[in-house]
């Protein structure tokens, strides 16, 4: 079953798109398909605060992921380390815990903490009930 994640984080030293793409960290194009065989949509907005520190911005990022929540975290991290050290760099309450991969339990925790959804707890509607891992085993030539 998919659940929701919303990942309200502050990015340091930009703002608007620049803030987004450091937050998401720079994705290599030859990358894509080689990460954790799971559902994974993610999109970023800019969400400036009022109470947001000179130099710093909002930023949203969500997603959407079909395993368990501390399992999707750690297999992210694990297929990509430099895009979360990277992006680690940038945002607000990370730096100590690089390298990510290293720090894994504090990581997953600084996510839960700062997910809107508290680890997907809030309702979410999925209109099929099959994992990425389900769907691929129908068409697979095996």
């Amino acid at each position: 079953m998919a659940q929701g994640l919303s990942l309200l984080i502050q990015v340091v030293g930009m703002d608007g798109a620049e803030a987004v793409a450091a937050a998401m960290g720079p994705l290599d194009p030859g990358d894509v398909g080689t990460g954790p065989n799971i559902l994974h949509y993610v999109w970023a907005v800019p969400v400036p605060q009022q109470n947001d520190p000179p130099g710093t911005t909002s930023v949203l990022l969500t997603t959407v992921y079909d395993e368990d929540f501390s399992s999707y975290i750690r297999d992210l991290v694990l297929a990509n380390p430099p895009l979360f050290n990277q992006a680690a760099e940038v945002i607000v309450g990370l730096k100590d815990l690089i390298p990510v991969e290293d720090n894994l339990p504090a990581f997953i925790e600084f996510v839960r903490d700062h997910d809107l959804t508290q680890g997907g707890t809030l309702p979410f509607t999925q209109a099929y009930p099959y994992t990425v891992v389900q769907i691929q085993n129908c068409f697979s030539d095996s």
